[in-house]
This record gives structure tokens, sequence and C-alpha cells, in this order.
């Protein structure tokens, strides 16, 4: 049984006003979610014996992805994408509505690099969720996932963590490792990990801002102490363990969107310490009307407040208008003065700059953005309202009808698109959603200069605009952020309310 305090920190990260920023997607992985991916068989974990390291012939995604790096005017999402070719959905590109063009005409490094370790992929050892409400990018590993180590090429495993993390670390990201599940059968060999530290050099290790082990035992706290020596003081500073599932909600997490898996939920429950607190954790897995995806809803809201509320709220107290200043305010901003703003929404800002200013918004105070000079703290707060909104623009009625949008022929998703939002969306979430997704057309229509396209805004912006009611599925998040790169790339041909 976990014990001490619920969430521990070895030492906890000091609030060193660094920045928050996110990236881009991560392909879901058919049976990352299922529990027969789960490994079981409970035993014991981590000795100094295991796997040899083998040696493994170089990987060609790796030339690709430094092809694609220096040759972008050879790049596959190139405009010119010709008809015949295969989409980054798996749709052969046959004269797809001549008006409209394809759906989807850029290549995703992802694809690629799953493509390459498929049968690493498939696992869902690995994941990238989504960022939590600081922007950060949330990444998760899973140890029940692991297969018995016979079964798994561990320098493969090790290349595809690389390939993986590489695409996010030039902005701040956060690691969630569960650990329970991991046993003798499908443990790495000590000279693997050490190994693996090494192979994380400093571009790895300088934009990590926290490393949360969830359900840490004794021995995985006494190898910490094992590798020590070999550990920054820095580094050591970002370690937190987590002894209970609830604690991840105070580590600025939105804990709806993790896709915990069963085995790890279950082992929960069982180490709780008291009947009533289990049951009353249970409840928290599924989202209910006291939440918003994952935070607390604002209790006695004041008239002014704009984070946390609902639209009606909004609507209410602003005129009749759910275009409210905080959406007004940094839209404005954004587009007359940081359209050329290279990784816009995927840059950083002061996590106590975006609670102030949150904070002064809900007081009804006004915030000048051109005084304030940073373009991505604007980014990060219109992030910050949409998902905190208390339902997803898109609606949960509509969560269906977007995730069945993706298996779709590509000559009909536009026009279901369509349907959907010109269509079925309740009028109030149309003219917001509206407002949002033309100025994020103008800002891929300058992905030349900000390096924001219609690809990477929907990877950043559709965990915003639409989540489940129940625990996240990770399976849904491709299917959502191509729906999102979608109402970007087609706007005028969806939007004709």
């Amino acid at each position: 049984m976990a014990s001490g305090p619920a969430a521990q920190s070895v030492p906890a990260e000091d609030n060193d006003g660094s920045e928050i920023g996110d990236d881009c997607e991560f392909d879901g992985a058919e049976a990352a979610g299922q529990e027969g991916g789960d490994f079981a068989e409970p035993e014991l974990e981590f000795d100094e014996s295991g796997l040899e390291l083998t040696e493994n012939e170089a990987i060609p995604v790796e030339d690709q992805l430094y092809f694609m790096a220096n040759n972008p005017e050879d790049d596959p999402s190139d405009e010119n994408l010709g008809a015949g070719r295969i989409t980054p959905e798996g749709y052969i590109d046959e004269d797809f509505e001549d008006t409209l063009g394809s759906p989807a005409t850029e290549v995703n490094t992802q694809d690629l690099v799953d493509t390459e370790f498929k049968e690493i992929s498939r696992l869902g050892i690995i994941q990238v969720v989504g960022d939590d409400r600081l922007g950060r990018k949330v990444i998760i590993f899973s140890a029940c996932r692991l297969p018995p180590a016979e079964n798994l090429d561990h320098q493969r495993l090790l290349k595809y963590i690389i390939n993986t993390l590489s695409q996010y670390v030039e902005n701040d990201y956060v690691l969630v490792y569960f650990h329970h599940g991991l046993n003798s059968k499908n443990k790495p060999s000590f000279a693997w990990l050490k190994q693996a530290y090494s192979e994380f050099d400093r571009k790895y290790k300088k934009n990590l801002k926290a490393f949360l082990i969830v359900h840490p035992t004794k021995l995985i706290k006494a190898l910490y102490f094992l590798f020590k020596p070999f550990i920054s003081v820095k580094f050591g500073r970002k370690l937190t363990y987590v002894n209970y599932l609830a604690d991840l909600k105070s580590q600025n997490l939105y804990f709806d969107q993790l896709p915990i898996p069963q085995r790890v939920r279950e082992y929960d429950d069982s180490i709780q310490p008291a009947s009533g607190n289990r049951a009353a954790l249970t409840s928290q897995y599924s989202r209910s009307e006291d939440f918003a995806y994952g935070q607390q809803l604002v209790a006695n809201p004041l008239p002014a407040t704009q984070f946390g509320v609902s639209l009606q709220h909004i609507k209410h107290y602003n005129g009749g208008s759910v275009i409210c200043p905080v959406v007004e305010h940094t839209i404005k901003y954004l587009r007359e003065c940081c359209l050329d703003v290279e990784g816009l929404f995927r840059r950083s800002c002061s996590v106590a700059q975006v609670q102030d200013v949150q904070e002064k918004y809900n007081r009804g105070e006004y915030v000048d953005f051109r005084d304030l000079g940073n373009p991505h703290l604007a980014a990060v707060l219109l992030k910050t309202f949409l998902r905190e909104l208390a339902e997803p623009l898109l609606t949960f009625e509509l969560y269906e009808a977007v995730i069945e949008n993706h298996a779709l022929p590509a000559k009909t998703k536009v026009s279901h698109a369509r349907s959907l939002i010109s269509q079925q969306l309740p009028d109030d979430n149309y003219d917001l959603l509206n407002y949002v997704a033309q100025f994020l057309s103008e800002v891929a229509d300058n992905s030349t200069r900000n390096k924001m396209t219609a690809l990477n805004l929907g990877i950043v912006f559709g965990p915003s605009l639409i989540w489940s009611r129940q625990q996240a599925s990770l399976t849904v998040m491709k299917p959502i952020n191509c729906f999102t790169q979608l109402l970007i790339l087609h706007y005028n041909h969806i939007f004709v309310r």
C-alpha cells in the first residue's frame, strides 16, 4: 500500500516562472486503451540481470525526418500533392472535390514514426495526450502495457521513444509514468535503463518541467537513489511521486483527458485507505456536471466571470453575445500583431502571468495585451478559455459524429463537417466557433512565417474544442485533431450558416 502524503515531491519543482508551450500530434494506437493490451503477471520488478544490449541497424525513419527538416520544398505536405498518392489518412487522393482539394494534404511526422515502429506503436506504451492547464504537452508511459521482455526489442523501443519525444522537446512538456504493472517478465534490464538515461541529452531534459511517477514502490524509490550519481540536481527537482490517481489533478493535469489503463485504475481503487474514499475516487473518473474538463466549475460566479462558466452565463452578462472580452481581446491582438510569430500557440509564457490575467478577466478588469507584449500569453489564454468551458464548444451531442467523420470516405468529409457545423450546432456555439475558426484559418494562411499549418493548429486546438463526458480514450485523439484541421483548412466551405 502506498503511504505518506498523496503527492510527494523529490523535492517538488520550484516555480521558476518558466514558460509553457505545446506541440504536435500523436497517432492513436487502436488497442492502446483496451484492457487486453495490458500485460499482467505481477511479480518482481527490476534486477540487474536482463536483456543484453544489442546493436540494431539504422532506421529509415530517421533519414526521412532529417530529409523533411532540411528539404521543406520537397515535403510531402506540399500543396502540389498529386492525385493518386496516399493521404495521411490512408486514402488514395483521386480528384477529390475539385474546388476543395484533399481534406488533409499534410504528412504528420508521428505518422512516419508510428509506421516505422508499428509493432511498438500499437501497444500504446508511450502516448502523447494533449496539454495540461499550463499549455505544456503531456506524455504518458504505461508500464503495464509492456509485453514480456522476450517479445520486445528494447533497442527499437528506445528509438521509438526518442523519435516521439524529439517532436516535443523544443517546448515545455510533462512526463507521467504509470508504474503499476511492471514485473520481472516485462522489465527492461538495468543496463538498458542506464543507456536510456544517457541517450536523453540536455535537449530532452531542459524543457521537461515535471516527471510524475504514479504508484511508486519502494523499489522504484530505491532505483532513484541508485541512479542519483548520474542524475543532475535540476532533473531531480522535477521528479514527483504521486501515490493516488486523484492527486494528478493537483499537478495541473486535465484528469479526464488521460487514458489511464484499466489495470491502473483498479489498482488505485485497491490501495485506498477506506472504502468510502475508494467510492468517492471512483466517481471522479467520470465527468460530472460539477467539472469542466477536469477542473471544477466556478461556484457562484460573478457576472464578469469568463473562465470555467457556461456560454449561457457569458451571453447573459455580455450583452447577449458569446464573444466575451477574453476571446475578443486575445484574437484582436494576435490578428493585428502576431500572425508572423513563429510557433504561435505552441510556445510558452509565465505560469504566474496566465493565472494573474485569468483572475483579472474574471473580476471584469481590462487587459491590454499590447502593454504586456507577450503573444504567447494571449495564445495560451485563448486555448484555456475554450478548454474550461462548462461544455465543449462542439458539444457533447456531436461528439460521436465528430469521431465518425474520420472514418468517412475522403470525398464526403467536408460536406459531413458542413452539415454538423452549419445545421446541427446550436446558434451560440456556432457563433463562437465561427469567430475562432475564422481567425485560425488566418493563422494557417500565414504558416510560411509562423510555422502553424492547419494540421498543427488542429493538433493544438482539437482537445480544447471537444471531449467526451466519460474517461478519455486515446483512440479518439487523431479523429478529433483531424476534424479540427478540416474546420480550419476548409473554413469557407463549412461555415455557411
